[in-house]
């Protein structure tokens, strides 16, 4: 969807979120709206029992089935007396597979047994990895607005990517980018991370380069912030000084 920008809008924008990195410049020009703006949040959302949110939609929890919205019921399947395969702490065995005890997860890793639910996010690590209270567990999916400006003269679109600082997640692929739609265009761009973790840019084109490459690799300054720190993470008017 696209909308021409009035001029007191350009003047009430705020200056970049990673001053100092990008230029900021009045300009004029069209809005371009990358996902739609119409998001059920988790707060909106009533489960049932042993049920959980995530992404705006019910699941059943581990070891449960059943419809999400009315109620989950125990689905764990019967213990297998003759197996000997080693499970390990608060799992057993069935049909040759290992599950975790009712109201128990398997997060501290590969022969570590389950832990109870109870123990999750205590801040207390209870896995010898500290897989119990990693951010991807503790924290709840937000979706984040992104917002920035291709104002560069140089006739081409600018490539860029969306990195999570501390785990193994890039926005929208490691195969793709977000791209965006010619000089003066607003592109506005929504993702789901999780609160609180860093979020960091790059973006490219031709042989300019804004924040970190599009590898994620290279080192830049004031070109991270924080999932849901603000609604709207506006990264600026991006010009051909980089």
């Amino acid at each position: 969807m696209q909308r021409t920008l009035s001029s007191l809008r350009t003047a009430l924008r705020s200056l970049p979120l990673f001053a100092g990195l990008f230029t900021a410049a009045v300009a004029g020009g069209c809005v371009l709206y990358g996902e739609p703006d119409d998001y059920k949040t988790c707060q909106e959302v009533a489960c049932g029992n042993h049920a959980s949110c995530g992404d705006g939609k019910c699941f059943c929890d581990p070891g449960y089935e059943g419809n999400p919205y009315t109620g989950c019921q125990d689905a764990t399947p019967a213990v297998d007396e003759e197996c000997a395969k080693d499970c390990g702490q608060n799992a057993y065995c069935s049909e040759g597979e290992c599950y975790c005890e009712l109201d128990h997860v398997y997060v501290c890793g590969e022969n570590a047994g389950c832990m109870p639910t109870e123990r999750l996010c205590d801040k207390a690590n209870d896995c010898p990895n500290a897989a119990d209270e990693a951010l991807a567990v503790c924290s709840p999916p937000v979706f984040q607005e992104w917002l920035l400006t291709d104002d560069c003269d140089d006739g081409l679109d600018i490539e860029w990517r969306l990195f999570a600082q501390d785990r193994d997640w890039t926005w929208p692929s490691i195969d793709s980018t977000f791209r965006t739609a010619g000089r003066g265009v607003d592109v506005y761009q929504i993702i789901q991370c999780f609160e609180g973790e860093w979020i960091c840019f790059a973006g490219a084109s031709g042989d300019v380069t804004w924040g970190f490459n599009l590898d994620g690799t290279g080192e830049c300054e004031n070109c991270c912030a924080a999932c849901g720190s603000q609604d709207l993470l506006d990264l600026g008017f991006l010009t051909c000084e980089g």
